[in-house]
């Protein structure tokens, strides 16, 4: 479910795994006075490093799971040139959340069920991981439908998926005769339902006796929708009838930054991003309730809408600073697009050298951000309906904080163990004062709460 898998959880998996293979991107990368256990790949000249991990990720109640390993193999010359290659599989299972707002009573939505060919036959099937699902027959037609039941005073969430994500990103950095960088590279990934390419070029300067650099790459990405039932039309109702073709998008992305030695113990980075996305950016299956303007009670179901359109800025300033033996990581991000959404983020990670082979490194993450000008945790029967709706919850007001600690063991040579534990959590306003009846009484957000380990192994060699 591609926007399941690289929406809904996106945020949470990238906290984890983001950190786990330094030198993608356009940091800069140095080494630091006093560190005991040297994870810095900028001095790798003539080896080549090997870095693999499995991430495991489960949200509470049941909802989705996924299990994520991740390789990354870098080969450096002696001039200082790099090729990456990193690969990539995910496992995604469980429930997730189909947008509509919970109720006093059960609750019952249709959709089309998945269809397979075996022996030059069709037949239909249910995916179910909690056998709540049953198939139907539409009335009046002979179109089969799957239809789900989820009880009162539930989120309701379609519980039974199962998705599979394979990706492979290759990157190349050489050195130009006027020392200069360049980088190039791309990136595939491919599931049941979505695909994407992608394609990067980067180029950074040094100045200032190397104590100054300066960045600036892009990023073209093309993405295609391709839901098993198709794609519905925005804000029609939820059905088991079979939708529209696929839908794509494509997403620009540009990054500028400046890297500043600013003493021996001290570097600082400050970057400035600015995205466009345009095209198709609803999710196929989320809906939205529709509800009585009075008790609140559900009416109907229809499937949300989101603007074509998307332009994103945000500005990252980041600091290592090394002192005592330790290396401390702070920094602090501002963002904002046109859907509304402003986000600030304050990050600070501790690196601890326990001995001269093992090291602990706590860290912590807090996210606000505001809510969509098209966010609704549900709609009013007889009013107009928007242009665009949804109620998903990460287009919605609310805060997240991480929390979690990483453990490194320095074995043999080069060779590195370590493992990290995160736990995830969202809040928001559970009994928004708007709302109407008997909704009052229902919890009405819907965010994550999350915890995720990873374990990894690093190692160089010539």
């Amino acid at each position: 479910m591609q926007l399941t898998s690289k929406g809904r959880i996106a945020v949470a998996l990238g906290l984890v795994t983001a950190g786990l293979f330094a030198g993608a991107g356009v940091s800069a990368q140095t080494t630091t006075p006093n560190q005991n256990i040297n994870d810095d790949t900028s001095t790798d000249a003539g080896l080549t490093r090997v870095d693999s991990a499995i991430l495991f990720y489960q949200e509470a109640g049941g909802r989705v799971k996924a299990t994520e390993p991740v390789t990354s193999i870098t080969m450096n010359d002696e001039s200082g040139d790099s090729l990456n290659v990193k690969l990539t599989a995910d496992t995604l299972t469980g429930a997730t959340p189909n947008g509509a707002a919970p109720w006093s009573a059960a609750q019952t939505f249709l959709t089309p069920s998945h269809t397979q060919t075996s022996s030059g036959s069709t037949q239909t099937t249910v995916t179910s991981a909690s056998g709540n699902s049953q198939l139907v027959t539409i009335p009046g037609t002979t179109v089969t439908a799957r239809q789900y039941t989820v009880p009162a005073n539930t989120l309701p969430v379609d519980s039974g998926f199962r998705d599979q994500r394979y990706a492979v990103d290759l990157g190349y950095t050489g050195t130009l005769e006027s020392g200069d960088r360049l980088s190039v590279g791309g990136a595939f990934s491919t599931e049941r339902d979505y695909g994407s390419f992608s394609g990067n070029v980067g180029y950074s300067k040094d100045f200032n006796d190397k104590n100054t650099t300066v960045s600036v790459s892009t990023n073209l990405e093309s993405d295609t929708s391709k839901p098993f039932f198709g794609t519905p039309v925005p804000l029609t109702i939820m059905s088991g009838n079979v939708k529209g073709g696929n839908a794509t998008k494509n997403v620009v992305d540009l990054v500028a930054g400046v890297t500043q030695v600013m003493n021996r113990s001290w570097l600082a980075q400050l970057n400035y991003s600015l995205g466009d996305t345009s095209g198709y950016q609803t999710d196929p299956y989320r809906v939205i309730s529709v509800v009585d303007a009075l008790t609140g009670a559900p009416i109907n179901y229809l499937y949300e809408s989101r603007p074509k359109s998307r332009i994103r800025q945000s500005i990252y300033l980041g600091n290592k600073v090394a002192l005592w033996g330790t290396v401390t990581d702070i920094s602090a991000r501002l963002y904002h697009d046109s859907w509304g959404i402003n986000a600030e983020t304050l990050e600070v990670a501790e690196r601890i050298p326990v001995t001269s082979r093992v090291y602990v490194e706590p860290h912590a993450r807090y996210y606000h951000q505001t809510a969509a000008n098209f966010f609704h945790d549900y709609l009013v029967n007889g009013q107009a309906l928007p242009s665009f709706a949804s109620s998903d919850s990460r287009l919605g007001n609310f805060d997240a904080t991480t929390l979690g600690i990483k453990v490194g063991i320095r074995l043999l040579g080069n060779d590195e163990l370590y493992l990290r534990a995160d736990d995830y959590q969202q809040t928001g306003n559970n009994h928004p004062g708007s709302a109407i009846g008997a909704l009052k009484q229902q919890n009405l957000f819907t965010g994550i709460k999350a915890t995720s380990f990873v374990v990894g192994y690093s190692f160089a060699f010539y």
